[in-house]
Protein backbone atom coordinates (compact mmCIF):
# COMPACT_ATOMS: atom_id res chain seq x y z
CA UNK A 1 0.00 0.00 0.00
CA UNK A 2 1.39 3.40 -0.92
CA UNK A 3 1.48 6.27 1.53
CA UNK A 4 -0.89 8.16 -0.77
CA UNK A 5 -3.60 5.53 -0.67
CA UNK A 6 -3.07 5.15 3.07
CA UNK A 7 -4.02 8.71 3.98
CA UNK A 8 -4.28 10.81 0.85
CA UNK A 9 -0.94 12.39 1.66
CA UNK A 10 1.09 14.25 -0.90
CA UNK A 11 3.48 12.48 -3.26
CA UNK A 12 7.22 13.26 -3.03
CA UNK A 13 7.07 15.63 -6.01
CA UNK A 14 4.13 17.48 -4.43
CA UNK A 15 5.72 17.93 -1.02
CA UNK A 16 5.77 21.11 0.99
CA UNK A 17 9.31 21.88 2.05
CA UNK A 18 10.04 21.92 5.75
CA UNK A 19 12.14 24.95 6.52
CA UNK A 20 13.49 24.69 10.05
CA UNK A 21 16.27 26.98 11.18
CA UNK A 22 16.92 26.28 14.85
CA UNK A 23 17.24 29.76 16.31
CA UNK A 24 16.74 29.65 20.04
CA UNK A 25 16.07 33.38 20.18
CA UNK A 26 12.89 32.83 18.14
CA UNK A 27 11.23 30.33 20.49
CA UNK A 28 10.55 29.96 24.20
CA UNK A 29 10.57 26.47 25.72
CA UNK A 30 8.31 25.50 28.58
CA UNK A 31 10.68 25.49 31.57
CA UNK A 32 9.68 22.05 32.80
CA UNK A 33 7.83 19.12 31.34
CA UNK A 34 4.62 18.14 33.12
CA UNK A 35 5.39 16.07 36.24
CA UNK A 36 3.53 13.66 38.50
CA UNK A 37 5.47 14.16 41.70
CA UNK A 38 9.14 13.48 40.89
CA UNK A 39 8.47 11.70 37.59
CA UNK A 40 7.45 13.17 34.26
CA UNK A 41 3.80 12.57 33.46
CA UNK A 42 3.22 10.71 30.19
CA UNK A 43 0.44 11.57 27.72
CA UNK A 44 -0.66 10.34 24.32
CA UNK A 45 0.44 12.75 21.59
CA UNK A 46 -2.96 14.36 21.00
CA UNK A 47 -3.67 14.68 24.73
CA UNK A 48 -0.30 16.33 25.23
CA UNK A 49 -0.90 18.78 22.37
CA UNK A 50 -4.28 19.85 23.73
CA UNK A 51 -2.89 20.20 27.24
CA UNK A 52 0.12 22.31 26.29
CA UNK A 53 -2.11 24.64 24.27
CA UNK A 54 -4.33 25.01 27.33
CA UNK A 55 -1.16 26.04 29.19
CA UNK A 56 -0.55 28.81 26.64
CA UNK A 57 1.98 27.10 24.33
CA UNK A 58 1.67 26.48 20.58
CA UNK A 59 3.11 23.00 19.95
CA UNK A 60 5.78 20.52 20.97
CA UNK A 61 9.40 21.36 20.09
CA UNK A 62 10.45 20.38 16.60
CA UNK A 63 13.34 17.88 16.44
CA UNK A 64 15.94 20.45 15.34
CA UNK A 65 14.80 22.88 18.03
CA UNK A 66 15.11 20.33 20.83
CA UNK A 67 18.48 19.07 19.65
CA UNK A 68 19.86 22.54 19.02
CA UNK A 69 19.25 23.20 22.71
CA UNK A 70 20.74 19.84 23.71
CA UNK A 71 23.84 20.31 21.54
CA UNK A 72 24.48 23.76 22.95
CA UNK A 73 24.10 22.36 26.47
CA UNK A 74 26.73 19.71 25.75
CA UNK A 75 29.02 22.47 24.47
CA UNK A 76 28.36 24.77 27.44
CA UNK A 77 26.88 27.54 25.27
CA UNK A 78 23.57 28.27 27.00
CA UNK A 79 22.33 30.93 29.38
CA UNK A 80 21.57 29.66 32.91
CA UNK A 81 17.84 29.70 32.11
CA UNK A 82 18.29 27.69 28.89
CA UNK A 83 20.65 25.29 30.64
CA UNK A 84 17.99 24.54 33.26
CA UNK A 85 15.52 23.66 30.50
CA UNK A 86 18.03 21.40 28.74
CA UNK A 87 18.82 19.69 32.04
CA UNK A 88 15.12 19.07 32.61
CA UNK A 89 14.90 17.52 29.12
CA UNK A 90 17.67 15.11 30.12
CA UNK A 91 15.80 14.11 33.26
CA UNK A 92 13.92 10.99 32.24
CA UNK A 93 12.79 9.78 28.84
CA UNK A 94 10.42 10.19 25.95
CA UNK A 95 9.39 13.79 25.36
CA UNK A 96 7.14 14.35 22.35
CA UNK A 97 8.46 16.16 19.28
CA UNK A 98 6.42 18.10 16.72
CA UNK A 99 6.79 15.67 13.83
CA UNK A 100 5.18 12.51 12.49
CA UNK A 101 6.84 9.87 10.30
CA UNK A 102 5.86 7.05 8.01
CA UNK A 103 8.18 4.62 6.27
CA UNK A 104 7.33 3.42 2.78
CA UNK A 105 9.99 0.99 1.60
CA UNK A 106 13.19 2.97 1.13
CA UNK A 107 11.46 6.32 1.71
CA UNK A 108 10.80 8.11 5.00
CA UNK A 109 7.93 10.61 4.97
CA UNK A 110 8.30 13.34 7.60
CA UNK A 111 5.44 15.69 8.51
CA UNK A 112 6.11 18.79 10.59
CA UNK A 113 3.69 19.95 13.30
CA UNK A 114 0.98 17.28 12.84
CA UNK A 115 -2.37 18.55 14.09
CA UNK A 116 -4.98 15.79 13.97
CA UNK A 117 -3.09 12.63 14.82
CA UNK A 118 -5.21 11.00 17.54
CA UNK A 119 -4.66 7.82 19.52
CA UNK A 120 -7.40 5.21 18.98
CA UNK A 121 -7.54 2.94 22.01
CA UNK A 122 -9.60 0.34 20.14
CA UNK A 123 -6.98 0.01 17.40
CA UNK A 124 -3.98 0.57 19.67
CA UNK A 125 -2.59 3.01 17.14
CA UNK A 126 -2.63 6.63 16.01
CA UNK A 127 -5.18 7.56 13.35
CA UNK A 128 -5.80 10.72 11.37
CA UNK A 129 -8.96 12.45 12.51
CA UNK A 130 -10.90 13.86 9.57
CA UNK A 131 -9.29 11.71 6.87
CA UNK A 132 -6.31 13.87 5.89
CA UNK A 133 -3.35 14.89 7.99
CA UNK A 134 -3.00 18.57 8.82
CA UNK A 135 0.65 19.56 9.01
CA UNK A 136 3.05 22.45 8.42
CA UNK A 137 5.21 20.80 5.77
CA UNK A 138 6.39 17.50 4.35
CA UNK A 139 9.73 16.13 3.26
CA UNK A 140 10.48 12.69 1.87
CA UNK A 141 13.94 11.21 2.53
CA UNK A 142 15.62 8.26 0.89
CA UNK A 143 16.81 5.80 3.55
CA UNK A 144 17.89 2.95 1.31
CA UNK A 145 17.74 -0.48 2.92
CA UNK A 146 18.45 0.71 6.45
CA UNK A 147 17.34 -1.77 9.07
CA UNK A 148 14.84 -0.85 11.78
CA UNK A 149 17.19 0.16 14.61
CA UNK A 150 19.77 2.49 13.07
CA UNK A 151 22.66 4.55 14.42
CA UNK A 152 23.07 8.19 13.42
CA UNK A 153 26.35 7.20 11.74
CA UNK A 154 24.53 4.77 9.46
CA UNK A 155 21.82 7.34 8.71
CA UNK A 156 24.52 9.85 7.78
CA UNK A 157 26.11 7.44 5.32
CA UNK A 158 22.81 7.06 3.47
CA UNK A 159 21.32 10.56 3.80
CA UNK A 160 23.20 13.37 5.60
CA UNK A 161 20.25 15.75 5.07
CA UNK A 162 18.08 13.61 7.35
CA UNK A 163 20.68 13.87 10.11
CA UNK A 164 20.65 17.64 9.88
CA UNK A 165 16.84 17.77 9.83
CA UNK A 166 16.46 15.67 12.97
CA UNK A 167 19.57 16.45 15.01
CA UNK A 168 19.93 20.11 13.92
CA UNK A 169 23.43 20.00 12.38
CA UNK A 170 25.69 18.24 9.92
CA UNK A 171 27.01 15.02 11.43
CA UNK A 172 30.62 16.23 11.52
CA UNK A 173 29.83 19.19 13.79
CA UNK A 174 27.50 17.43 16.22
CA UNK A 175 28.84 16.94 19.74
CA UNK A 176 30.72 13.66 20.14
CA UNK A 177 28.14 12.34 22.60
CA UNK A 178 25.37 12.72 20.03
CA UNK A 179 27.44 11.12 17.28
CA UNK A 180 28.18 8.16 19.54
CA UNK A 181 24.74 7.63 21.10
CA UNK A 182 22.05 8.82 18.67
CA UNK A 183 19.77 6.21 17.06
CA UNK A 184 16.46 6.13 15.22
CA UNK A 185 13.80 3.43 14.97
CA UNK A 186 12.67 2.93 11.38
CA UNK A 187 9.94 0.40 10.71
CA UNK A 188 7.46 -0.19 7.91
CA UNK A 189 4.97 -1.92 10.20
CA UNK A 190 3.51 0.90 12.25
CA UNK A 191 2.07 3.33 9.68
CA UNK A 192 1.98 7.04 10.39
CA UNK A 193 2.97 7.94 13.95
CA UNK A 194 4.22 10.89 15.98
CA UNK A 195 7.83 10.74 17.12
CA UNK A 196 9.45 11.31 20.45
CA UNK A 197 12.92 11.69 21.86
CA UNK A 198 13.51 8.43 23.65
CA UNK A 199 16.38 9.85 25.68
CA UNK A 200 18.35 13.05 25.37
CA UNK A 201 20.33 11.77 22.39
CA UNK A 202 18.17 9.31 20.45
CA UNK A 203 14.79 8.79 18.84
CA UNK A 204 12.16 6.10 18.83
CA UNK A 205 9.87 6.23 15.82
CA UNK A 206 7.13 5.34 15.31
CA UNK A 207 5.47 5.03 18.70
CA UNK A 208 2.03 3.61 18.14
CA UNK A 209 1.43 2.23 21.61
CA UNK A 210 3.60 4.54 23.71
CA UNK A 211 3.04 7.85 25.41
CA UNK A 212 5.50 10.65 26.07
CA UNK A 213 6.20 13.57 28.33
CA UNK A 214 4.66 16.93 27.47
CA UNK A 215 6.64 20.14 26.92
CA UNK A 216 5.48 23.10 24.85
CA UNK A 217 7.09 25.97 22.98
CA UNK A 218 5.82 29.37 21.94
CA UNK A 219 7.13 31.67 19.22
CA UNK A 220 9.09 34.68 20.39
CA UNK A 221 8.94 36.54 17.06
Amino acid sequence: MSVDSYLGLSKPDEKKEITVKPVLADIVFEEKAVYNGKEKRFHMFDVSLRALRARGYERHPRPAEAFDLICRRLEGRLSPEQQAIADDMRNGYSEWLSMAMMREGNLLHCYLDPENLVYDHNKWSYVVQGGKLKHAGEEVYSIGSLREWVSIKDVNEINPALVEKLWSRHYAILPEEIRQKAWIWLTSNEGLCPILRGSYSWYISPVNILSGASRGIVSNK
